[in-house]
């Protein structure tokens, strides 16, 4: 049985039919899907490319194959592509006993939908809350506060309406976007857990013992600058704070996109330039993780989030995290490393905290390498397996 999947981003088709993406939806991704099913068809905005930009990761490979729908790109340009994408979407879904719909998303709000008037069964993989991800100061767009009321109504809809429902969390959107097994369970409803992250049980190393130095250096990563929600100016500001208070530090920032520029010239406004540097968009999950590897401690300021999977492989290698507390993230993080978002001056005093103290920042290393262990792959991956077989068999069940 072969399984449709819709996962939100952009992709780029080669002259050779290879598939590109620059999020996180790589192969490696969609092969997830192939333990219970026996191929994946995947409906993605993508356009054709002499060859993908630099940083793009290869998603296509054996057993998975891509739909393409317009490659659209903001709001004016979704409305102009509606009405093909939608075509489309009505004749690749008819081919499907079941479909995955990671929520909530652009193509995926589009095509959920439909697949639902189908009758047949599907899942939907919840990753944020588009009730904190469209909130004010988030997102520069004229259409945030009706994309936001939208997102947010359509995503409590089709929780509802899904056969199975998984979330990255461990109850904070379970209990904002509550699913008919929960809610009122019966025969053919189902839910789980499982983070999208990928932290390979080998991964793992000793407990990192940090040392007193001269300069200390933090990391930072978000796939594409595309708004403020990450919260980039709220560590340029800190680290402003943090270095006007006698600290050596440097910030490294790792993603790429069109608000680049906006970062660099921020800093230089703030006049930490030199203390701040843009390491672009990296090909993998792994040199993600080996650039942040290379730092003393991470700090991720985020507005909005499910669970984001760059905290838990910060975590995983042993560092100090500060984050925000949102949604998921003090389900991983104790309340003593969490600061809102754009508290700057909030950010810098914990900062500051760490750096002065070596012994609490191997503590803190520690202690979130022991909780990253309980989202390593053996113990995700069997969680996944097992909800994708719920929804295979479900879907056999109503064939026959």
């Amino acid at each position: 049985m072969k399984l449709l999947i819709v996962a939100d981003g952009h992709y780029y088709i080669d002259g050779e039919d290879n598939v590109y993406v620059e999020s996180v939806f790589d192969y490696a991704f969609y092969s997830r899907y192939l333990s219970a099913f026996d191929g994946v068809a995947a409906i993605v905005r993508a356009e054709r490319v002499t060859e993908p930009p630099a940083g793009c990761k290869k998603a296509s490979g054996e057993g998975v194959e891509f739909l393409p729908i317009p490659p659209s790109r903001g709001v004016i340009q979704h409305a102009k592509n509606y009405i093909k994408s939608m075509k489309l979407i009505r004749s690749y879904v008819r081919g499907f006993d079941c479909a995955v719909f990671r929520v909530p998303g652009v193509t995926a709000n589009q095509a959920a939908p439909v697949f639902a008037r189908t009758k047949k069964p599907f899942a939907a993989e919840v990753v944020v809350d588009p009730g904190e991800y469209f909130k004010k100061g988030t997102v520069k767009c004229f259409a945030r506060p009706l994309v936001r009321i939208a997102w947010t109504s359509f995503l409590r809809r089709i929780c509802m309406k899904a056969n199975g429902v998984s979330y990255v969390t461990s109850g904070y959107l379970q209990s904002r976007y509550p699913c008919r097994a929960a809610v009122r369970p019966a025969p053919g409803y189902f839910t789980g857990s499982y983070s999208s992250v990928e932290l390979p049980d080998d991964s793992f190393g000793a407990p990192r013992e940090f040392e007193r130095k001269d300069r200390y250096v933090i990391s930072h990563a978000a796939n594409a600058f595309t708004g403020y929600g990450k919260g980039h100016l709220t560590l340029i500001d800190a680290a402003k704070e943090v270095v006007s208070r006698g600290y050596d530090i440097e910030v490294r920032f790792i993603g790429d996109g069109p608000l680049m520029d906006r970062f660099k010239a921020y800093a230089r406004e703030k006049g930490v330039a030199d203390r701040v540097s843009f390491l672009g968009r990296l090909p993998s999950g792994s040199a993600v993780r080996e650039a942040i590897r290379q730092t003393d401690m991470f700090v991720f300021p985020t507005k909005a989030e499910g669970l984001p999977r760059v905290v838990l492989e910060a975590m995983a290698e042993g560092l100090p995290v500060i984050s925000s507390p949102v949604c998921g993230i003090p389900e991983i993080l104790p309340a003593e490393c969490l600061v809102d978002s754009g508290d700057a001056a909030g950010y810098a005093d914990a900062i500051i905290k760490l750096i002065s103290s070596p012994e609490l920042m191997t503590e803190h290393g520690a202690r979130n390498m022991e909780k990253a262990r309980e989202f390593r792959s053996s113990v995700l991956n069997a969680r996944r397996k097992a909800f994708y077989e719920q929804l295979r068999a479900l879907a056999e069940e109503k064939k026959e």
